[in-house]
């Protein structure tokens, strides 16, 4: 049996936001290679096969005080009308199956809403991983004019697992998004995760990801720039090892003039590990004056080791400034000459090496343990 199959008799549609969800996801389909989009994910075991569903569990979150913080639920009451324009807008819209799947079988889920103006950076504490479960954490976060958020949180899986997330931003006129994400997924686990952001005029989002990677892991993030002067930053640093694969999928919309986006993401692979990445920068006729950026950089420390990408923009308007590139690089021959004529083993000099490409983007105590552990496994 699918997994859709064995998920078809599990679904209710006891929420407003289910309707015609499960109609969508049967049209689509599961992807599978033939899909541009996920032609470097390895679907086949996801796709065959067969996971509980997870207890609902709310988010826990810390430094709430003079914002609006519910499950999800419960939000439908207080603020439904603003909930389900977006569910509606996202049934239309979106083509990423498992990202309908996430709507179909959330049951809790988090809304927040910070005021016009408010300053706020808080801790997110996710539930807890489920052996052989299917999780479906749902986040809505709108921002007020002017507000400001810092989000910090760490998700850690064990054993075998369907790790299913979508996280929905909307920030409105000068607001301010922060989102600081550490993954580290089992080998055995398969995790997608889902960024949908709208910024309005001069809003602005950073994200930055630290990843391990798993069976399979995937980030699909699609951000829209609707506002003048809205400007998103992303960045990633992955250490997959082992035979553990991580894909980025990324578009950035340029909707209106005198927005800014970069990307820059890193991935230093090890053992047999796969990565792919694939970032699209569209600019619309109307995005005058558009600044653009994009990199892919990948370190390659062992043979046996693959790594894709696929940079691509398109450019509709005729003022615009954008840099799109990749790189592919295993440790140089001459300069692991001159470590080791310093005294340092082949091994540790292949280290430094990895150290010096990841620390541009994370902290050298994550580094460490990783590319540690990587290397012994690999």
């Amino acid at each position: 049996m699918s997994l859709l199959e064995t998920l078809k008799p599990l679904f209710q549609e006891n929420a407003p936001w289910k309707k015609g969800v499960w109609s969508a996801i049967e049209q689509l389909g599961l992807p599978t290679k033939k899909w541009d989009a996920f032609r470097y994910s390895s679907l086949m075991q996801l796709n065959q096969g067969s996971f509980k569903l997870a207890k609902a569990n709310d988010i826990k979150i810390s430094g709430a005080a003079g914002i609006i913080a519910l499950p999800l639920n419960s939000a439908m009451r207080s603020h439904g009308a603003l909930l389900l324009k977006g569910f509606q807008k996202a049934l239309r819209e979106e083509k990423n199956p498992y990202a309908l799947l996430n709507t179909a079988f959330a049951d809790s889920g988090l809304f927040l809403y910070i005021p016009p103006g408010k300053t706020i950076e808080m801790e997110w504490t996710l539930p807890s991983v489920e052996e052989g479960a299917l999780h479906t954490p749902k986040m809505e976060i709108f921002l007020g004019k002017g507000a400001h958020l810092s989000v910090h949180y760490t998700q850690k899986g064990r054993g075998h697992y369907f790790y299913n997330q979508h996280l929905q931003l909307s920030l409105d006129e000068g607001a301010t998004a922060s989102i600081n994400e550490h993954l580290e997924h089992s080998s055995d686990g398969f995790a997608m995760h889902t960024i949908r952001a709208r910024l309005k005029k001069e809003a602005f989002f950073k994200m930055f990801t630290f990843s391990k990677g798993a069976c399979s892991e995937r980030h699909d993030i699609h951000v829209s720039l609707e506002g003048e002067r809205s400007e998103v930053d992303l960045k990633g640093l992955s250490l997959p090892a082992l035979k553990d694969e991580i894909h980025h999928y990324i578009d950035v919309r340029h909707v209106a003039p005198n927005c800014r986006s970069n990307q820059h993401y890193k991935t230093a692979l090890m053992g047999r590990a796969r990565s792919s990445f694939e970032g699209k920068i569209f600019v619309e006729k109307e995005a005058q004056q558009t600044e653009a950026y994009q990199l892919n950089n990948n370190l390659l420390l062992s043979s046996k080791a693959q790594a894709m990408s696929k940079p691509n923009l398109e450019i509709l308007a005729d003022d615009v400034k954008a840099s799109h590139g990749a790189t592919f690089a295993r440790p140089k021959e001459d300069e692991l000459f001159y470590l080791q004529s310093r005294g340092l083993s082949k091994k540790e000099a292949e280290w430094h090496l990895a150290r010096g490409f990841c620390m541009e983007l994370a902290c050298e105590d994550i580094i460490g343990r990783f590319l540690h552990q990587g290397q012994e496994d690999g």
